[in-house]
């Protein structure tokens, strides 16, 4: 095949998958704003993600590593760290949930 033709539906795919995305972005910010009481729950839970993170970046450092294969500066090492930490945070929290909900039925 001619790489113009293999090019041309790549930047097609390309379009496509993004003209998708913005259409997913836009129907559930519209269907939110339709349907606030039933969305609030929702955004609680995205809200609550958005505090763990905070709390994850705050507790990161942002100091630079030497010996790495791809250098980063502060600012982008300390929202990896945030990362990290959230990531850990979370798998915390479900495993303590996953804990309690199986202690809890023992109770039933």
């Amino acid at each position: 095949m001619s790489d113009v033709l293999i090019n041309t539906g790549l930047i097609a795919a390309y379009i496509l998958l993004g003209i998708a995305a913005l259409a997913a972005i836009l129907f559930s910010i519209y269907h939110l704003v339709l349907n606030f009481k039933k969305a609030k729950g929702a955004l609680f839970g995205m809200l609550f993600l958005v505090v763990v993170f905070l709390i994850g970046y705050f507790l990161a450092t942002s100091e630079v590593y030497a010996n790495v294969a791809v250098p980063v500066g502060a600012a982008a090492s300390k929202i990896i760290g945030g990362g990290i930490i959230t990531t850990m945070m979370l798998i915390g929290l479900a495993i303590i949930a996953a804990v309690y909900t199986e202690v809890s039925k023992l109770f039933r």
